[in-house]
């Protein structure tokens, strides 16, 4: 590498951002760029990214996959009137005498500068030197490679600018990026589709399907959010609470953005913004209640996709079964399932509400019992349970029943 490559090459400065953090710093790159170019330099900085994914296990079991990306600050080192700037050079007293610091701008590699030819507060410009002078900076010709030490108050003739230029430094740009992205710490990481509806089946599967615009407890949405990006007692407590239903959740984000990406087929915006989100790299905050919300739309995709599959005439001929009050043992698939969190004074509670079908009998039945988590939309199940209503529902009889149990086959 020649001497001019050498002092043109940029040591990049290096960040691990989410994605909004990268848009975040690239449009304040671009208002650094633009402050620039009024001032009459010729630089300009470049803020690129590599998107990779990090895999990780939270406390729950939940493996969790975010996107990121690798991100590099590079550009041209700022010019004016034939000059480019190197460095900005500090003095600084050791105890082997007197050193310096070379803050480099953006562009230009520090080993490309001969340290030994630098002196304390000297200025090649107008010949001076000042033992209080702190700061000098370093200019290049462009043309011949004439390198040369300046101060402050020459500085302007070198830069067109009677102050702190624009760009005299990487650090310095480093330092207002970091500034923004402070700002951006609420944010959180944004994780891949599959990773959110993972924890919002896991969720629901805990407290039931809240919407947001319930108007009691938590919405799915929003425990979805502390269970990803939450830091508090509380948030911890609602990953432990949880775990349970991790292990199968872990499965079923991949299943669900799966099957609806495929069998989505309804016109309208709602289906078309949920497919988008769920082919995305990544879930945004902005965006995170729509995502959330595939789980429902996987449960009446699937629910809708078995009731087909029984035959018109087992819902055109569906009948009661059983007197009211009578003890019953139905045998039949199970066709919808949906968790529901009911409010009975104080105390929520959630429900999963179970529809079974058998010949002409559809059976109705809410419950809180353990085996209603454990089936699947069209599993074969047994159950025995007390009749208590005789209902009707798009045209079809529904037998209600009251505290059911599930009959294990083997017993």
């Amino acid at each position: 590498m020649d001497t001019e490559e050498q002092q043109t090459k940029q040591q990049p400065t290096s960040w691990t951002l989410s994605p909004a953090e990268l848009a975040a710093t690239q449009e304040r790159a671009a208002k650094i760029n633009t402050r620039a170019t009024k001032r009459g330099f010729t630089g300009h900085l470049e803020v690129t990214g590599t998107a990779r994914e990090i895999s990780e296990t939270d406390e729950a079991g939940l493996n969790r996959t975010r996107l990121v990306y690798d991100v590099q600050i590079t550009g041209e080192a700022p010019s004016y009137n034939g000059w480019t700037f190197l460095a900005a050079v500090d003095t600084i007293e050791t105890a082997t005498g007197t050193d310096f610091i070379l803050r480099t701008a953006p562009g230009v590699d520090e080993s490309g500068v001969d340290r030994t030819a630098l002196a304390a507060g000297r200025c090649e410009h107008c010949n001076t030197v000042r033992a209080n002078r702190r700061y000098t900076y370093l200019v290049r010709h462009t043309e011949t490679g004439e390198i040369r030490q300046v101060g402050s108050t020459c500085i302007k003739d070198f830069t067109g600018w009677a102050g702190r230029p624009v760009f005299i430094w990487a650090d310095d740009v480093a330092d207002e990026l970091h500034e923004l992205l402070g700002g951006f710490a609420s944010s959180g990481p944004e994780y891949t589709p599959e990773t959110v509806v993972a924890a919002a089946w896991a969720i629901s599967r805990r407290f039931g399907w809240v919407p947001a615009s319930a108007t009691f407890g938590r919405s799915t949405r929003d425990l979805v959010s502390s269970y990803l990006y939450g830091t508090s007692r509380a948030d911890r407590e609602l990953r432990a609470d949880v775990a349970a239903a991790v292990a199968e959740a872990a499965g079923m984000g991949a299943t669900i953005v799966t099957a609806l990406l495929e069998g989505l087929t309804d016109p309208g915006d709602y289906v078309a913004n949920l497919k988008v989100c769920l082919r995305a790299a990544s879930v945004s905050h902005r965006h995170l209640g729509i995502t959330v919300s595939a789980v429902t739309a996987y449960e009446r995709m699937i629910g809708d996709r078995v009731q087909r599959q029984t035959t018109e005439k087992t819902r055109k001929e569906s009948a009661y079964a059983g007197e009211i009050g009578q003890k019953l043992t139905i045998t039949g698939t199970v066709t919808r399932l949906k968790p529901i969190e009911q409010h009975y004074g104080y105390t929520p509670t959630t429900s999963m509400l179970v529809i079974i079908e058998s010949g002409t009998t559809v059976a109705k039945t809410f419950t809180a019992a353990a085996w209603a988590w454990d089936v699947a939309q069209g599993d074969e199940i047994t159950i025995t349970g007390t009749v208590k209503a005789h209902e009707e529902f798009n045209n079809t009889k529904e037998t209600v029943l009251t505290r059911p149990k599930r009959i294990d086959p083997a017993a």
